[in-house]
């Protein structure tokens, strides 16, 4: 086998260590995830079995991002989804094909209100620029983790970047790596550059108010609601990110040297007043006129989909809660102490198994994580009123043996709630 030269050591020592830095960094809490079903917020009559979203009379005048079709049919096809009732959209209903007295049914109206705004603009940072193996190494690095712009400075091909806690972070971190690896280099030599950089603020938002009326033998509103979500995000626009001043720090006789050449020329006297000018350009960002509506080349490919689903999903999400029993996404820590290994088990959702492994150690033997374990893979695959009860049974266990565990009160605070629901909610999905 071939022997590591000096250089190779160092090369592959530095590897390990950044391999370990990123280990630990991504190191997170096992979590079993599952899915509950909580009742609706209110009660719709069990002889409701159909309902009719009336598109002609949405109104949607100020629908600006024009969303009002999408917004229907997610509506639709999530109730539809959930079993309660069976749903439609329809551009009219036809009150003479309608029975009252053979059946009841529900019919949603109201309005949608959306709209948005673009700024874009060009903005002034000011980044630190390192040089030398580990200042190169390390700043790639940390630039790598916190996702920053880097840029090369003009005189020794320094690597520049904007400094952040989290990069400041993982720059220590991998400096230290480094250091440890046989690189007894001192700290690297650093110049300051300052930087424009192109930017686009978008934001956008959706609003509805709906209206659920019953109509059967009598006409009752059963409910108003108004919901409404928003998105925004602030966008640097990748590749406009240009050097325009860098200090060189020379020596100590000549201190910081301001260039806007390749080469360091005589220092302006007063940085701060350097940059307060670079960060006010001659073209105005701002003007009396309003802001235009985001267009689709202002989003990046796929990405408009992608964000007006989610700002459809959180306008009518809260309705649909309101109207229907629903079901909800429950993250729960799994301990990972105890004489059971069934930590594997409950992360992948395999709870039978996990209860059979933990019910097959004798009570006396088990540990407070046993308990807490068996309560969690309970929760987890509950189809009964009985399955919550001894969940919320074996998490006082747990809690009984150490009551300064957080997630094992968790767990019975859990339990207990939807002890409180389930019996709204089997009157609500009763057949």
């Amino acid at each position: 086998m071939k022997k590591l030269n000096s250089h190779e050591n160092q090369l592959f020592s530095i590897f390990l260590l950044i391999l370990t830095i990123y280990f630990f960094s991504c190191s997170s809490k096992q979590i079993s995830r599952f899915e509950v079903q909580r009742p609706a917020k209110i009660s719709i009559p069990r002889d409701v079995k159909k309902v009719f979203i009336r598109q002609d009379m949405v109104k949607n005048i100020n629908d600006k991002l024009s969303i009002k079709t999408k917004l229907l049919e997610a509506l639709a096809e999530k109730l539809n989804k959930l079993g309660r009732f069976e749903v439609q959209v329809i551009n009219k209903f036809n009150i003479n094909d309608f029975d009252p007295e053979k059946e009841t049914v529900g019919i949603i109206q109201g309005e949608i209100t959306s709209g948005g705004e673009i700024d874009r603009g060009q903005f002034t940072d000011l980044a630190t620029c390192t040089g030398g193996i580990k200042g190169r190494i390390s700043s790639l690095g940390a630039s790598s983790i916190s996702r920053e712009e880097i840029t090369i400075d003009n005189w020794r091909g320094y690597i520049c970047r904007k400094s952040t806690f989290k990069s400041d972070l993982s720059e220590i971190a991998l400096s230290s790596a480094l250091k440890l690896a046989g690189f007894a280099e001192g700290l690297p030599p650093k110049n300051e550059v300052v930087r424009t950089y192109r930017y686009k603020n978008l934001s956008l938002f959706s609003q509805t108010n709906f209206i659920l009326t019953i109509i059967g033998e009598t006409r009752n509103t059963l409910a108003i609601r108004s919901d409404s979500t928003s998105f925004g995000s602030s966008i640097k626009e990748k590749g406009s990110f240009r050097n325009v001043q860098e200090s060189h720090l020379i020596s100590n006789t000549l201190g910081a040297l301001v260039s806007l050449t390749k080469f360091p020329i005589f220092p302006i006297p007063s940085r701060e007043i350097a940059l307060a000018k670079l960060s006010n350009p001659k073209n105005k960002f701002y003007s009396k006129k309003n802001l235009p509506i985001p267009k689709n080349y202002d989003f990046a490919p796929g990405e408009k989909k992608i964000i007006f689903e989610k700002l459809i999903n959180g306008t009518i999400d809260s309705f649909i809660n309101t109207i229907s029993p629903y079901k909800v996404l429950v993250e729960a820590e799994i301990s990972s102490g105890g004489k059971a290994n069934v930590k594997e088990l409950l992360i992948n959702g395999n709870s039978k198994k996990a209860i059979e492994i933990i019910e097959s150690i004798p009570e006396k033997q088990r540990e407070e994580e046993d308990w807490y374990n068996l309560g969690l893979a309970y929760e987890a695959s509950a189809i009964s009123i009985e399955d919550y009860e001894n969940a919320r049974r074996y998490y006082i266990n747990a809690f009984e043996i150490n009551p300064s565990e957080r997630i094992y009160a968790q767990g019975i605070g859990r339990c207990y709630t939807y002890l409180l629901e389930i019996k709204k909610l089997n009157k609500q999905i009763k057949n």
